[in-house]
């Protein structure tokens, strides 16, 4: 008998049934609605089940990241009002994506239907990407047409998934009587929530005290929405999660979001390492925001669950991800200004070593000192186009003033205090320039024109704090729900591994927290936000978790660990 072997360039003979087989096959195409039951196996009737993510539905996935990122690049979390903005509308189309992954996973069969179908959704969301650029916490004249472009696109989306799921019902109504009844009350939520969202796009149009906060009206419907579709599919037979590749979905989009992160750490490279290449201090801040990508990445997947889960637990799993899929966003982001902070910073010590040296026996020719001030900046390579031309004005002329007048006099002497203040400005003005260049700005609604130095740089610290505090905030929280994916996700057949693991997250969530303590200390807290350590204490805490998650995995499977590779760890 001759052999196939492994591995040929040519194609197998094919037998006489698998020829008609195919030909067939071609000859049918596309149909143009196909029913979800699974008429192939024999048995109950039941819903066709994929292994795996399709196509179309990375498609989507991609579409998803795509309006994450557009809405990234024009909002800079600053303040309290961007960092809601932030959630808002991530919860727009997290939830969005959310209904739309949960009909898919167990009704959407590849047909002329569900392209067209799925075509709208893709454009609902290039709609959403539109409205996002003047997204925010409050509703304006000028931006009132984004929440009500919104209001029509999830509206929109709901009817079109009330349509899909009725579809269905037309398929399942008389061989699985129970689902297609659960699944009414599901058409009937979407279509009555559709409305909602229609009613709301007159109400943003009302000029009225209430118009300024009735977009969280959303995130009661997205609730209602959620937990009603959960529901009916937790306590309806055939129609549940448990068979279905909804944690891979979630393990996806949550590998996409990362990936994000890893965008953003090519950012830093670009606005740190251009100017002047690869220096020790580049070299330790994006190591820092790599790292903290790798630990995340790595921490995630090795709690995604290996076992069946229970009906209950794998809703709970997957509504966390919402908060965790905004944790994971903010501290990625976070993650970044503060890589820029460090490189900010260290350009700043830089200037001022410059004015000491300029100052300092013995003294350089004024000319000179000047010349070295002027190097110093242009070596830092501004972008002044960003925002920074009163600024760039602002450091020419105080080089001017300095080039004609005593660079160094006395303390006690006329021009000291001039002088003095005029290093003072330089400074201020260079800083500004720095953080506009690095797209890192105040609150759009700030006059910086008529501020002196010491206002400027108040207002960056300020900035600065309110980024060191939710940074260790959003890292805490992370932590937590990393605990409560060890416990949902059982994945240690030991209750005490399981105890310990979510013991030690637990820990390490609150001391993360309580560094939160040192923006009540701004010399402690100053010192903290120019350390490179600021970047790895997330990641050396992730680090710890998962090397007892290691351990416990140990621990499961009864092996001995000599005591060098223990002393090691």
């Amino acid at each position: 008998m001759k052999r196939t072997p492994f591995f040929s360039l040519t194609r197998p003979p094919i037998s006489q049934h698998e020829r008609v087989g195919e030909s067939a096959q071609r000859r049918k195409g596309l149909p143009l609605i196909e029913t979800p039951i699974d008429e192939k196996s024999g048995g109950s009737p039941h819903l066709y089940r994929h292994s795996d993510a399709t196509p179309i539905e990375l498609f989507f996935d991609l579409f998803f990241v795509a309006n994450l990122s557009t809405f990234t690049a024009t909002h800079e979390i600053n303040n309290v009002e961007a960092l809601g903005a932030y959630i808002g509308f991530l919860g727009v189309i997290w939830f969005t994506w959310l209904q739309v992954t949960m009909f898919d996973i167990r009704f959407a069969r590849d047909s002329i239907f569900e392209r067209i179908c799925k075509a709208i959704q893709l454009a609902a969301m290039v709609g959403f990407a539109s409205a996002g650029t003047r997204f925010t916490t409050h509703v304006r004249e000028d931006n009132v047409w984004a929440f009500q472009s919104l209001s029509l696109f999830l509206g929109g989306s709901r009817i079109l998934l009330a349509v899909q799921y009725s579809v269905g019902i037309y398929f399942l109504r008389n061989e699985m009587r129970k689902a297609a009844k659960s699944l009414c009350i599901i058409v009937a939520t979407l279509f009555v929530s559709s409305l909602v969202h229609i009613g709301m796009f007159f109400a943003f149009g009302k000029q009225n005290g209430a118009r300024s906060n009735v977009w969280t009206v959303w995130f009661v419907l997205f609730g209602f929405e959620m937990w009603i579709v959960m529901g009916l599919s937790c306590i309806t037979p055939d129609i549940g999660f448990q068979d279905t590749h909804l944690n891979v979905r979630m393990g996806l989009l949550t590998l996409i979001i990362i990936g994000e992160g890893v965008i953003s750490v090519t950012r830093i490279v670009n606005k740190t390492v251009r100017p002047g290449g690869w220096t020790k201090w580049s070299f330790v801040h994006i190591l820092g925001v790599t790292t903290n990508v790798y630990f995340i990445w790595q921490e995630y997947f090795d709690l995604t669950p290996r076992r069946a889960f229970g009906k209950y637990a794998q809703q709970i799993w997957a509504q966390l991800h919402f908060p965790f899929h905004v944790a994971l966003v903010l501290l990625l982001e976070g993650s970044q200004i503060l890589a820029l902070t460090l490189d900010i910073t260290l350009k700043l010590q830089y200037l001022v070593e410059t004015i000491l040296f300029a100052c300092e026996e013995p003294r350089p020719k004024p000319e000179t000192a000047i010349k070295l001030l002027r190097q110093t900046i242009e070596d830092m390579e501004i972008d002044y186009g960003r925002g920074a031309i009163r600024e760039q004005k602002a450091i020419e002329e105080i080089l001017h003033d300095l080039s004609n007048r005593p660079l160094c006099p006395l303390n006690g002497t006329i021009g000291f205090s001039i002088t003095k203040n005029l290093f003072n400005d330089l400074v201020g003005n260079v800083t500004a320039a720095l953080f506009s260049s690095m797209r890192i700005v105040p609150q759009h609604s700030t006059d910086t024109s008529q501020m002196d130095s010491s206002q400027l740089l108040r207002m960056y610290v300020e900035l600065l704090g309110f980024v060191y505090v939710y940074f260790f905030i959003v890292a805490s929280f992370a932590m937590f729900l990393f605990a409560a994916f060890v416990f949902l996700a059982q994945r240690h057949d030991r209750k005490i591994a399981t105890g310990i693991a979510i013991t030690v997250r637990i820990t390490l969530g609150i001391f993360l927290a309580s560094l939160v303590s040192f923006s009540r200390h701004f010399a402690l807290a100053y010192s903290f936000m120019k350390s490179p350590t600021i970047l790895s204490k997330f990641a050396m805490e992730l680090k710890s978790g998962m090397q007892t998650c290691a351990l416990n995995d140990g621990l499961a499977q009864e092996v001995i660990i000599p005591a060098e590779h223990n002393n090691t760890a």
